[in-house]
């Protein structure tokens, strides 16, 4: 709880100045207002010069101050957090720093400071042509957990908490609320980007996430892919609901493109010339040129002009295409992969199927916008006895 109360000092040349006294956090800080009015018009109880009507300006600015402490308060004592005794001593000499800025007494350089959660602003708008819109948007998903552990953990969040305990609280917190490895690594990874970027702009010296114990956690997911044979049992099913058969041929046509979800909407007779799909990619911002399977011909003519809804409504819909291709048992083999069909399914199902065809590496590559032979590997799922068949026909094996 923090309150202000304005006060005279002693009175010379028929004035006194205006103090302040503002208490919070069981500190308290007095101040002089740099306002004057005499002692006889100064009313302790309504804490305004009286009569109004000649002291508007003076009544006006001590309503102005006294906003002023109050807004600092809450914005650098979030409810709930509790902080140590120096804690509360930086931050109160921040907060004269600043009224020394508002009452005009020092320049703004003097007093300016970014906070952790403050400068995520300062991040996106420096990198809004250079980062997909969507990339940076997972930096505000990033911002509203650090807030949200912030206000449940009591754990003060900014440039100098930024080390091991804040890391295994945090990391804690984030498997607490049900993400998994690979999710809270993904924060992780770009709180350390902000943490860097803080560190060239002189913000904070702070390199305590540089350590080993700082670590990106991840874990391998076996997601799966759909071979040529299950695409084609899956386009040939029959759905009763128009949405759904929607949903079903636009993953189907992007099981032969390797597109990401991002990108799908782009997969359209504008963009062909020539037998060759012409894109570029949301997320890398780089071109993919790439043929068109006569079955992507057939689907985009039926259709004409695709309507891709949102990812989540995507993937709620093949969740339930998945249940009824896995309780029809509409392929040979695992079952259960349906179960957990998904849009980036399309994407893994192209890189797969084409690296089993014989197709090479480099070439599919250049369509996935994977960068290394050892991500590309890693990226698709073939097994021990796939490769073993792609390669039997090898004249190295003849």
């Amino acid at each position: 709880m923090a309150s202000i109360i304005f006060y005279p000092d002693k009175e010379k040349n028929e004035k006194s100045l205006l103090l302040l006294s503002f208490t919070f956090n069981h500190a308290r800080l007095r101040l002089s207002t740099g306002l004057h009015v005499p002692k006889n018009d100064w009313d302790q109880q309504a804490q305004k010069a009286k009569p109004a009507k000649d002291y508007s300006e003076v009544n006006t600015r001590l309503r102005e101050t006294a906003n002023f402490f109050l807004d600092k308060y809450d914005e650098l004592f979030p409810k709930g957090i509790k902080l140590s005794k120096e804690e509360v001593k930086v931050k109160s000499a921040e907060m004269v720093n600043e009224f020394k800025v508002f009452t005009g007494r020092s320049k703004a350089v003097d007093a300016s400071r970014v906070s952790l959660l403050s400068f995520f602003a300062v991040f996106q708008q420096r990198y809004i042509n250079k980062i997909s819109p969507g990339h940076l948007q997972q930096y505000s998903s990033l911002k509203k957990q650090l807030e949200s552990f912030q206000t449940k953990k009591e754990f003060r969040v900014d440039f100098d908490t930024i080390g091991k305990d804040f890391y295994i609280q945090f990391t804690d917190h984030l498997k607490e609320i049900g993400l998994k490895p690979n999710s809270i690594g993904s924060y992780i990874k770009k709180l350390k980007r902000l943490m860097n970027e803080a560190v060239e702009d002189k913000l904070t010296k702070n390199q305590e996430h540089c350590k080993r114990d700082f670590k990106i956690i991840s874990e391998n997911v076996d997601t799966v892919y759909l071979n040529e044979n299950e695409i084609k049992a899956l386009y040939e099913m029959p759905l009763d609901l128009p949405a759904h058969r929607n949903i079903r041929d636009i993953f189907v046509i992007n099981c032969y493109t390797g597109l990401r979800h991002s990108d799908w909407s782009k997969v359209s007779n504008e963009h062909i010339h020539e037998g060759n799909l012409y894109v570029r990619t949301q997320k890398t911002d780089e071109p993919v040129i790439m043929p068109i399977k006569p079955l992507v011909w057939e689907i985009l003519k039926r259709y004409g002009t695709l309507q891709v809804p949102h990812i989540r409504q995507t993937n709620g819909a093949l969740k339930l295409i998945g249940q009824k291709a896995h309780d029809e048992k509409i392929s040979k083999g695992d079952l259960k992969k349906w179960l957990v069909i998904r849009t980036h399914t399309a994407r893994r199902s192209f890189a797969t199927n084409a690296y089993l065809a014989g197709i090479p590496m480099r070439d599919i590559m250049q369509i996935t916008g994977h960068h290394t032979t050892e991500s590309f590997l890693r990226y698709i799922r073939v097994t021990k006895m796939e490769t073993a068949q792609k390669l039997k026909d090898h004249p190295f094996f003849s």
